[in-house]
């Protein structure tokens, strides 16, 4: 039985990712909610739980933060899978209830900004209430026992709090995706030139008073053929203009051009931390 905590509350996104994974890698689990990102790594790093289960990106709302800045600043959190899962947002009320009777609609409001095309055109009078998170709403709408109150969310949502689908899918963008990082602490992260596919992703510092330093380490990629996916630079919060790389690479059986490519950036950067060597999956 695997120890995991997430960003709760429990019916969110997040769990309903993780239920996902879970199913693919047939693990038994038990899931513990925690209150924030900071607070489900923590857990999981002082081995309370074996692992913690955090958002990491959002095709609209691009890089959380917290769970890139969380990286950053410590050296034993190693990335062992990703999963993206298509974000698909519902109204959801009370049994009985009907879209045309919904006088209030309750979610976080990213949830409401993700549906304003529908909420204007097919809602525009109902009261939106903000809540922090989609998962509230739909508690304080099943806690009421009012069926002119709905909620917007997910799945995984509805089905923790016994609420019926009112709606088809009601958000804006189709393609609104969000990944999500399994994580455990290791204090000596290695790369696994073994893996055929997947990602393996690493941080590192460069000389920023030194022209062309990035150029320099986007070229070892370039050179060997290597797909970088990913670059995103976070402040050192140490002098300005002072960055730190975060890289995520493609791994497509060259696990050898990628363990050349690891050395030859160890001599180049100031520092450099593998994060991980991961398997990837997707939710269709």
């Amino acid at each position: 039985m695997k120890t995991i905590s997430f960003l709760g509350p429990r019916g969110t996104f997040t769990e309903e990712a993780l239920n996902r994974l879970c199913q693919w890698q047939g693990w038994a689990v038990t899931k513990e909610a925690a209150h924030t990102i900071e607070d489900a790594i923590e857990v999981a790093m002082g081995q309370t739980v074996q692992y913690a289960f955090v958002p990491v990106e959002n095709s609209l709302g691009g890089t959380v933060l917290t769970t890139m800045d969380y990286l950053a600043e410590h050296q034993n959190v190693e990335i062992i899978a990703e999963i993206s899962m298509p974000i698909r947002h519902y109204v959801w009320g009370l049994a009985g209830a009907n879209l045309g009777q919904i006088t209030a609609v309750y979610s976080h409001p990213q949830a409401l900004r993700q549906c304003k095309r529908f909420l204007k055109e097919q809602m525009p009078a109902v009261l939106q209430q903000i809540t922090t998170s989609t998962a509230e709403g739909a508690h304080m709408v099943a806690s009421t026992g009012d069926s002119s109150l709905g909620a917007i969310g997910g799945e995984a949502m509805g089905t923790q709090y016994n609420l019926m689908k009112l709606t088809e899918q009601v958000q804006d963008n189709a393609f609104n995706l969000t990944r999500f990082i399994l994580v455990k602490p290791n204090d000596a992260i290695q790369f696994d030139a073994t893996k055929v596919s997947g990602k393996v992703s690493l941080q590192c510092e460069l000389d920023g008073l030194r022209p062309g330093s990035l150029w320099e380490c986007l070229g070892i990629f370039a050179n060997r053929q290597i797909n970088l996916v990913k670059i995103e630079s976070r402040p050192t919060k140490g002098r300005l203009g002072d960055y730190k790389f975060f890289l995520d690479l493609q791994i497509d059986h060259n696990g050898s051009q990628i363990e050349e490519a690891l050395a030859e950036l160890k001599t180049l950067a100031t520092s450099m931390q593998l994060l991980g060597t991961y398997e990837t999956y997707h939710v269709e």
